[in-house]
Order: structure tokens, then sequence, then C-alpha cells
């Protein structure tokens, strides 16, 4: 095998591969082989007479682990005894083996995301939680705080005060309620998924099943290390601390989510961990070419907490030289984008092997309207779907009632938004409406009628009268539109709790799309039967075959096209804005732009538009301060002789009809 294993892997992998004594960290930049070096480590310890059975390789998806040990059993069968999985799985397997140390019968039960958010409810509804008027979060946000502190190692208060200021006041009750809910589960034999991991942890604690669990597993790797959360760490640490036989392969630079709980200092801080540990940087790249990776490499000078490492390409030629490109408007930046993919397409180059990234969809809904309107099929990966999320549809639910006050469906939506309103109430309320042919009836003779009745729900059904009156009075659809994200502003902070300022943004582009239009029924009528955002389209009857990929950065990682487009490459957006005081967040956002360049194997375009809006105003936007630094800007052509016209589909039938008109009458600008 030496000899395959020389011919197969350069220098570095294969001193990663041979290094089976003590602690290794791996720091394997994007595209340098990390996948092959796990797959020959574990054939080179079998075939040097390691039992499988004492390899413990920890991935963080099953299939990953699943490929890599069979990829090495494909060489050696004995390969597929090797203990291969997640951290979730290790440990349901141990907690079963051990479980009489906690108390529970080895058939406990695990509950799913769902089940955990639903006892959660269970036991804030028994303590009381909910029988006051205040607002308070709901079952799962509740999870998402409770697991955030476990999973990052910080004190409740602290995540409150940090990810979510608007709790802060119910820290007493919710630190009762994470014990009520610990109680309910263990009364229940059940185990949440953070508790599989902490429990591990706490039996890992115990020096003699440490030391039992560290004979059974002599050498332990772990793959991407710079993803792990801080009970993750402290489990893989455990496991190697008797022997000191552990591999982590990952990159420090990719590390990108620390919303899962993950801790970019577990990678950085592996070495004091294990003093005396071997550092083996894999920075030979065979994705990218060198043109891409130089903007790469500067990109990463500029992070402040980092490996030091310089991506090379394998492959020989230098590669076309990534563009920076500048357009005047979101609509003329999907113009061009449209037109790109098509031209590349006509030369040959299949759709699915081109990619849109973003760091946020909303601001996809331009390109996404300009890909359907040329017929180009597209999948989105990551985030929802724009007009098939939950606040608006709310608000084209109101939208409705203007056309069509006789919409059953669109009164339930609406009714069921108004506090003390509940679906039995709403029934009532509905059986009234049906007696009223207009909206002005309804409005006098229902609405009014039972806000002047006072009760809970008076003042919210007082304002709903107000809105659909004022809707009837607008004179354009911006107008009526408008109305209707003011008046349900409140709801969506109510509903959504501390994400709502992140849907807002949807809703002001709901509003610059309803400018465009001549009437609110034009509107509904393209949201119904041809909305921007559609997913992958239906392509078996065109010339296509699979489709464009529009994907988020997050969602990317780990994959690979051979042109990516890079669009949004504005502050505001990559960063984010809501990062922009946040020192580590911030360093977050660097790291995603450096993981959007290096998914490009041969053509990279980075992409901004000059013109933006905020709350319906125009704005200019300045160029990402992460792109607009003099090292990342001297690897980038930014002379591009781009021509939006020159990019319009084939001409047909209404060819002579203003295209650009058309366009700007159904959406506008992000912000």
């Amino acid at each position: 095998m030496n000899r395959e294993m020389r011919e197969q892997l350069n220098d570095a992998q294969y001193e990663a591969v041979t290094s089976i004594e003590g602690p290794v960290l791996v720091i394997a930049g994007a595209g340098s082989g990390k996948t092959r070096v796990i797959d020959f480590r574990v054939r080179y310890l079998v075939e040097g007479g390691i039992n499988p059975a004492s390899i413990l390789l920890l991935t963080f998806t099953r299939r990953a682990a699943r490929e890599m040990i069979s990829r090495a059993a494909k060489s050696d069968p004995r390969c597929r005894g090797v203990e291969g999985g997640t951290f979730h799985s290790f440990a349901n397997k141990v907690l079963r083996t051990y479980s009489d140390c906690f108390g529970f019968p080895n058939s406990f039960t695990i509950y799913d995301e769902a089940d955990a958010e639903e006892a959660i409810q269970r036991c804030a509804v028994r303590l009381g939680f909910y029988a006051h008027e205040k607002r308070r979060p709901r079952k799962d946000m509740l999870r998402k705080i409770l697991s955030m502190a476990l999973n990052k190692g910080i004190p409740l208060e602290d995540v409150l005060e940090r990810y979510y200021p608007g709790f802060d006041q119910y820290l007493d009750e919710i630190q009762t309620l994470r014990q009520k809910y610990m109680e309910y589960k263990i009364a229940s034999q059940c185990l949440d998924y953070d508790d599989l991991l902490l429990y591990l942890k706490i039996l890992l604690e115990n020096g003699d099943i440490r030391a039992q669990l560290s004979r059974s597993y002599q050498y332990v790797m772990v793959d991407e290390f710079q993803d792990t959360n801080i009970m993750q760490a402290a489990i893989a640490y455990h496991l190697a601390e008797g022997h000191r036989r552990i591999l982590v392969v990952g990159d420090g630079a990719q590390s990108v989510y620390s919303f899962r709980g993950a801790s970019h200092m577990n990678i950085m801080g592996f070495p004091e961990r294990f003093p005396g540990c071997r550092i083996i940087k894999l920075e030979e790249n065979y994705r990218s070419t060198q043109a891409i990776l130089d903007v790469g490499n500067a990109v990463l000078d500029n992070m402040p907490n980092k490996y030091e490492k310089c991506l090379r390409a394998a492959k020989k030629e230098s590669g076309e030289k990534p563009w920076l490109i500048y357009f005047k408007d979101a609509y003329e930046e999907a113009e061009w984008v449209a037109g790109q993919v098509k031209a590349f397409y006509d030369e040959g180059m299949e759709l699915s092997h081109q990619c849109i990234l973003f760091r946020s969809a909303y601001i996809t809904i331009p390109l996404q309207t300009e890909l359907g309107r040329r017929n180009i099929p597209f999948a989105v990966y990551g985030g929802l779907k724009f007009y098939e999320t939950a606040h608006v549809k709310d608000v084209v639910a109101h939208l409705k009632l203007f056309e069509n006050p006789k919409d059953e469906l669109a009164w339930m939506r609406v009714l069921l938004l108004v506090p003390g309103v509940g679906p039995k109430t709403a029934e009532t309320l509905l059986g009234e409406i049906a007696g009223h042919p207009t909206l002005d009836s309804i409005i006098g003779n229902v609405i009014e009628r039972h806000a002047k009745a006072g009760g809970g729900c008076a003042k919210r059904l007082a304002d709903l009268g107000k809105l659909l009156s004022l809707g009837q009075r607008a004179t354009s659809p911006g107008e009526k539109c408008q109305a209707v994200v003011d008046y349900y502003h409140p709801i969506l902070r109510e509903k959504f709790d501390l994400d709502w300022h992140l849907r807002k943004n949807d809703l002001e582009a709901v509003s610059q799309i309803a400018e465009r239009y001549a009437s609110i029924r034009d509107l509904l009528v393209d949201l119904a039967m041809e909305p921007p955002e559609r997913g992958v389209k239906d392509f078996h009857d065109t010339i296509w075959e699979r489709p464009l990929i529009l994907s988020t950065i997050h969602s990317a990682k780990g994959l690979e096209w051979r042109n990516v487009f890079l669009i949004g490459a504005v502050d505001g957006v990559l960063p984010s804005s809501y990062t922009t005081h946040d020192a580590e967040g911030l360093e977050e956002e660097h790291r995603l732009l450096y993981v959007a360049i290096t998914r490009a194997r041969e053509r990279l375009y980075i992409l901004a538009h000059h013109e933006g809006r905020n709350s319906g105003i125009r704005t200019f936007n300045r160029l990402s301060r992460f792109v607009d630094v003099a090292n990342v800007r001297a690897c980038l052509d930014q002379n591009h002789p781009f021509s939006p016209s020159g990019q319009a589909p084939d001409e047909g039938p209404g060819s002579g009809f203003d295209k650009k008109e058309f366009l700007s009458r159904l959406l506008d600008s992000f912000k």
C-alpha cells in the first residue's frame, strides 16, 4: 500500500495518513483532499494490524462516515469493522450500554425536535408560563434558547442577553422551565438530541468509564472539527485523553455554523488542549484555478483569527482572473446574470455546473423573476421559498380581502392573527361576514360592531377595520400594500419572536413588487399563476437538463461548481447588517466570503449593485468591506464589458415590447 499511497498522495497528505501516534491537527484547505486522507488513513491503520473495532471515525452526517468507510473497504474489507457515525449516533450506542449509570433502561426514547418542543410546551403550561398577558417566547423559541445555552456552554442569562435580549426579563421563569423540562424527561425516560451529547459528556467525566471507552477506541478521528460545539469537542478530548491518538481534520476559515452552536475556538484551541500536537497543513488545491485561489488567499490573509496557510492549485493553468462587476440596480444585475448563464449553456456548459451564491435568500427575488421569464429552470438551496413563507402569506391574505371579501380562507387567516380570536370565534365571525355582500358592509356591521363590544380582541379588531377602510380609499397597489405591512408590523414581532427583523426584508420586497402593478388584482393573479420564486421548474418539456443552482453560502459548503456567481457583495448583505457590531459575528461573515469564493472551479464573478432600498427609501450601497481592500481587489478584474441588453432572450412573439419596463413592473430592488 505504501507505494500506492506515495503515488496518490502529496507529501502533506502522506504525512497526515502515516502519523498515527500522538495528537494530529490537519488544517485542510478548501478542495485539498481531506476525504482522501481519512480514507487512506483508515486503510493504513487496518493494514498495519490495528483492530478495526478500535478505530472511531466521527463525522457530521452518517452518509459521510459510510462513504469514507466504504471507500476504504473496497481495498480492504476489514475496514467495514471501523466504528463510524455522527456524535449523536455514537452517543446513542454508548448510552444504551451504560444506561444503568443514569437510572434508565436501555430502551429509553429519543425525542425529535417536534417532540422536544411539545414537551417544553407542556411543561410551560403546567408552570403557568403563558398565564400572563405579556408576550412570551413560543415553544420553538424556548427550545432554541435552552439548546443554545447547552451547546455553547454558556449561562442562560448570557444567552438571553446576547442573542435574545427581548426575553431577558423572563430569565428566572426560563430557568425554572429548564429544570422542569429536565425532570419531565427523566420521569418519562426520554432524551432529546442535546441530552445525547450531555449525558455522554457526563459519563466520560467519570474516570473509570472514560478509561473503558479509551481502551475500546484506541484511534479517534474527527472530520469537520471546525463545526463541533463545545460538548462534541469535550467528548473527543475525553476519548483520547489517555492514549492521545487523535486526529482532527478541519479548516478554521470555513467555520460558519455558530448559529447551530459550533465554536470556531475548538479548532483554534486544539494545540492548547493537546500540547505538542503535530499540525499538518493541506494547501494543495485540486478544485480551483490559481487565479481563484489568489482571491481566497487574499481574503484569508485579512482574517484576524486563523491558521496561516496558502492554497496552491494543482492545475497548471492559472485560469481566468475572477471578475468584480458593478451594476446600477438589482434588475440590471439579474438580467446580466441570467443572460450569462444562458450564454455558457449555449456554449455547452450544463446549467447544473453553474451556481448563484448569496448570503440571504431575499436578495434573489429579482433574479428568480428574470430566470422564470426566460424559462430557465432553477433549484433553490437553503432559505425558505419567498411566497410560501408564513409572514408573506399573512400579508397577501389581507390584500385578497380588498379584491374579494368573500374569500373565506383569507378571512380565516386574517382573523386568527387577531389576539383573542381563536378558531371558534373566527368561525362565528365568518358566519356573520357571509351575510354581507361588500367589504364596507362587513367593516361596519361585523368588524367595527365586535370591536365596540369590547373584550380582549377589541383594539386589534378596530385596527383591522381601519386598515380595511384605508385599503378601500388607497389609490395605488403600493399604498394598499404598504398599509397592510404597517398594520402587520406589530403582528410580525409578536408572531415570530426575535427573528422578525430577518423577515421584515421580505415584506419590504412585497411592497416594492406591488408598486410595479396597475392593480392589486393583477398582482394577485401573477402571484397565483407565476410567482417569482418557484423552486425547480418543471423542465421535462423544454430543452433544458438539470436545473441551475441558487444556494445560500451556508448550504453550499462542501460543494463545488465550474462557474460561481456571488451576488449581493455589499455591506448590509455580506456582512449581514445584524453582525456589523458583533466582532465574532463579523469574523464569521468574513469566513462566509472565503467559503463562497472557494466553491468555484473555473470562473468566479463577484457582483454588486449601487442602488438599493431601505423602508421604501432609495439608498446607495457600499461594496462589501471584505472585498473593498487593496489585496483582494488586486486579484480581481474590474473592467468587464457587460451589456445587459445584449443578453436578452431569443426574439419571439411580442419582441417589440419594452422588456425593461415589463421587468420594472414586477419587482424593485431589495430593501
